[in-house]
């Protein structure tokens, strides 16, 4: 059964995931939440600049050259950081949607 998208709840969801995880417990908190605030933002900039949000494919390999180059941009003092940070993103992203009903797998 499919759920409404809410960016909230897939922020909580996908923080929830970086906890369990705990490889970036070492940035304060504060940082870390500018961190999937940002990244959140560039997702849906980057949905809304290749129609994804109109019905195109979600191209991964797009997606992560974006979000990775746009993140080490935002956060030069966590660039050592970003290609992970980006790669967990995504997955939990997709965890999210899977959660929730709203992709499907051909």
């Amino acid at each position: 059964m499919e759920q409404e998208y809410s960016v909230e709840n897939a922020k909580k969801f996908i923080k929830q995931k970086f906890m369990e995880q705990g490889d970036f417990l070492i940035l304060k908190e504060e940082v870390f939440d500018q961190m999937l605030d940002r990244i959140v933002e560039l997702d849906e900039t980057f949905m809304e600049e290749n129609g994804v949000n109109d019905g195109e494919v979600y191209d991964d390999d797009k997606a992560f050259e974006y979000l990775f180059a746009e993140m080490q941009k935002s956060f030069e003092e966590q660039k050592m950081y970003c290609m992970r940070f980006v790669e967990d993103y995504m997955d939990y992203s997709e965890a999210y949607l899977e959660s929730i009903g709203a992709i499907e797998w051909d």
